[in-house]
């Protein structure tokens, strides 16, 4: 039993075989639905795992962390998240080395936290319109996501997470040894432009698509 509500979609096929895996993870005031939109990007023979965070910030509306809480409210959110893919190979038929996490915004900044505290459990992120938070650079260190993946999508006019986060993001996960594909949009806002899909989707397709 996974720890945390979610929704899953699976190939149709069930032959005994094990899957690539995304796991999409909405960012602040989200569900698990709301990163639906991003499910055209994956390639087909993937599974997509979108697990709903743990606090209720307002009806039906939920969060991984409160910043007024500090580390600790912050550290609880990746530890849900960290739980929640540790386990998800031992309930569904997924490839434990082929998992990517993908998340918006906050989800962002989770799934950046989630690889630099447990980078064992992916081969990468993709990382669209987020950040790096601050409780999360006590992880960075030389080599720690060394063959690591990582996609990064920023618009340059983007008012919620301004685009010096994510440069600073990239810098620093490439600083601890992670591939960085780094696409910044001219004119873009808080999301994902056509062109950013298109990318997104080749980057996946690279690393999870089927031989």
């Amino acid at each position: 039993m996974l720890n945390l509500v979610h929704r899953i979609r699976q190939p149709e096929v069930t032959d005994g075989r094990r899957w690539p895996a995304v796991v999409m993870v909405h960012g602040w005031q989200g569900t698990e639905a709301v990163m639906g939109i991003f499910e055209r990007t994956v390639p087909a023979g993937v599974i997509i795992a979108s697990p709903r965070a743990p606090l209720e910030v307002a009806p039906q509306s939920y969060g991984w962390y409160r910043d007024e809480e500090g580390p600790a409210g912050f550290e609880a959110g990746v530890a849900a998240l960290q739980g929640f893919v540790r386990q998800l190979p031992d309930v569904y038929p997924i490839e434990p080395a082929r998992v990517v996490v993908m998340g918006f915004s906050q989800g962002a900044a989770m799934s950046y936290s989630l690889l630099l505290s447990a980078p064992e459990l992916m081969l990468g992120v993709a990382g669209l319109a987020g950040f790096l938070p601050d409780p999360a650079r006590k992880w960075l260190a030389p080599g720690r996501l060394a063959a690591k993946q990582v996609f990064v999508s920023h618009g340059d006019d983007d008012e919620t997470v301004a685009l010096p986060f994510a440069r600073a993001a990239r810098n620093d996960l490439a600083r601890a040894g992670a591939e960085v594909d780094y696409h910044e949009y001219e004119g873009v806002g808080h999301k994902v432009n056509p062109q950013g899909m298109r990318d997104l989707s080749q980057w996946l397709a690279a690393r999870l698509g089927q031989d």
